[in-house]
């Protein structure tokens, strides 16, 4: 291959060289244009001027559902009853170590049961890795889009069970395709569990005034549904009285009864005693009391005066 030596190529670029700082002016000139069309808002997608950011605080952009900051505890919104059941798993796998917890215990028996009693995460320490939410086996704990947590007090960050609860309708609002994945699962493991609760164990502390409300709602039940069948028999007896009685069918009267002789009076008193008689004497052979093969007795004669 031979490579000829000495020959200038030209290389036309269409434009004429800038000098004398026209350069830097000339930039200037794209800067100035960019930040006049910042204050005019892009009417349609081909617009590639305009503002593209939102105005935030007033205005903030939509997370998606798998966005993790950090992590918060579920219960149910019907009953109160908390979904953590204090298997220690996230405590375990905790990277920072920041999540700390207790087991509830049956207040009679003294014996653990699946509910929490303490639970603390702190936040301050806390690096949203989301592995606590991974290994949860029960959904309890789930990850949070709030972000904007900044305080100028420090041991505010450090929350305890009641800070870190959220219902099931907070979680399915923000993550809603999540939810639905493990929500069947969720529910029936959370119903196995509150079989071996008793009273208010594993009910969130924000749920427990009106769990308690609605045990003793429950326990006037009985006594109103008394109340209110005695209430209704009392005005079926009244309405009952005041009402015209219902014509009942007249039975035919029955036979009139038929004279008994004095004959047949003296004839069923022999009768009787010969049966005393032969039951007396161990004699078999006598015909029973009232059968048609008794031999008949003659009237007794009338007494003397």
């Amino acid at each position: 291959m031979s490579i000829q030596r000495g020959k200038v190529v030209v290389v036309e670029r269409g434009e004429r060289r800038v000098r004398a700082g026209q350069g830097l002016l000339k930039g200037l000139g794209v800067v100035w244009k960019h930040w006049a069309g910042s204050f005019k808002r892009p009417e349609k997608i081909s617009d590639t001027s305009g503002t593209f950011t939102v105005e935030y605080p007033e205005e903030k952009r939509k997370l998606p559902e798998a966005y993790r900051n950090m992590p918060i505890l579920l219960y149910d919104d019907a009953n109160g009853q908390e979904l953590c059941t204090s298997c220690f798993q996230c405590q375990r796998i905790c990277p920072p170590q920041v999540i700390h917890m207790t087991q509830a215990k049956d207040p009679t028996t003294g014996k653990a049961v699946p509910a929490v009693a303490e639970f603390l995460i702190e936040y301050d320490a806390c690096m949203s890795c989301g592995f606590c939410a991974e290994v949860c086996p029960f959904d309890a704990i789930k990850m949070d889009h709030e972000y904007e947590l900044s305080t100028a007090e420090h041991p505010k960050l450090t929350v305890n069970k009641e800070g870190l609860n959220r219902p099931i309708s907070y979680y399915q609002g923000i993550a809603p395709g999540m939810w639905d994945e493990v929500k069947e699962s969720a529910y029936k493991k959370l119903q196995g569990n509150m079989k071996r609760r008793s009273g208010l164990i594993g009910v969130a502390p924000q749920m427990v005034e009106r769990v308690r409300a609605l045990q003793k709602t429950e326990d006037r039940r009985p006594e109103t549904g008394a109340s209110l069948q005695a209430a209704a028999s009392s005005l079926q007896s009244a309405a009952s009285s005041t009402a015209p009685a219902p014509t009942a069918p007249v039975a035919p009267p029955a036979p009139a009864a038929k004279a008994v002789t004095a004959e047949e009076k003296a004839a069923k008193l022999a009768a009787i005693r010969a049966a005393n008689a032969a039951k007396a004497t161990g004699d078999s052979s006598q015909p029973a009391v009232g059968s048609s093969q008794a031999a008949p007795v003659a009237p007794l004669a009338p007494a003397d005066d």
